[in-house]
């Protein structure tokens, strides 16, 4: 497989995977020194971060929910399309079941198209 022709995608997740083995790695031969505040930084920013994203997400989904419930628009003209076109399936169908049963009455007498 050439990995040039992989997807971007593809190819930085074996980056990002590979470069954390290499951190544990050398995490293991003790050429990097871990400190417990370094973690305890990342973990404040990180829940900061994911916070903030989901505080701004609710008043975006909020605004957007509100707008749409709130406005006195009627249907868009494709749902409108499509109301008329399940109109007219309703009545094909009365039509066609009107019509079956008035050759199953006629066709009660006779035998084997005679």
């Amino acid at each position: 497989m050439n990995i040039a022709r992989a997807p971007l995608a593809y190819q930085a997740t074996v980056a990002l995977v590979l470069a954390f083995l290499l951190y544990l790695v050398l995490f293991q031969m003790g050429w990097i020194i871990f400190d417990a505040s370094d973690l305890l930084m990342f973990y404040s920013f990180s829940v900061y971060t994911v916070s903030l994203a989901a505080v701004l997400g609710g008043i975006l989904l909020g605004m957007f929910i509100a707008t749409r419930s709130l406005s006195n628009q009627g249907f868009t003209p494709f749902e409108i399309s499509m109301l008329k076109l399940r109109d007219d399936i309703n009545k094909l169908q009365k039509e066609v079941n009107s019509i079956a049963k008035s050759l199953k009455k006629g066709g009660k007498g006779e035998k084997n198209g005679e």
